[in-house]
């Protein structure tokens, strides 16, 4: 079977939509998150992080800390589907599906806490969330 170029240029192209659509869908599926550092003000060792999450968009919040310290974690929002789950520094899910949370923390590294959206409705969410480290 012998093909044009015309041909082959629009079957190259077919594959490559069809290549592009099945990462489109699975980046769909997955969802985004938006990912900030966690700074705390001189001398304090509290802060308040506000945003606005919906479906398919979470924010991720990464915190250096050392092993033996205790972090204190505050969920405050209107949706109750809203929750937190917090990743220790091996990537590894520690803390699943919570508002509240409070405990020494087992290693040094990077922490992500990840604020999850209410998954049962389309509408933007306000937060707040407290995150203390001592």
């Amino acid at each position: 079977m012998v093909r044009t170029r015309k041909q082959l240029a629009i079957h190259v192209l077919f594959a490559a939509l069809v290549l592009l659509a099945s990462f489109a869908a699975a980046e769909a599926q997955k969802g985004r998150s938006i990912i900030s550092r966690v700074n705390f003000p001189r001398g304090r060792t509290t802060t308040i992080l506000k945003g606005t999450v919906r479906r398919g968009l979470s924010h991720d919040y990464l915190l250096r800390a050392k092993g033996g310290q205790t972090m204190t974690v505050h969920l405050t929002t209107t949706a109750a589907g809203m929750s937190i789950t917090i990743l220790r520094p091996d990537g590894e899910t520690w803390i699943y599906d919570t508002k509240d949370w409070s405990g020494e923390l087992p290693a040094t590294g990077t922490y992500r806490i990840n604020v999850l959206p209410d998954t049962t409705t389309e509408r933007p969410t306000r937060y707040a969330l407290e995150v203390t480290i001592r």
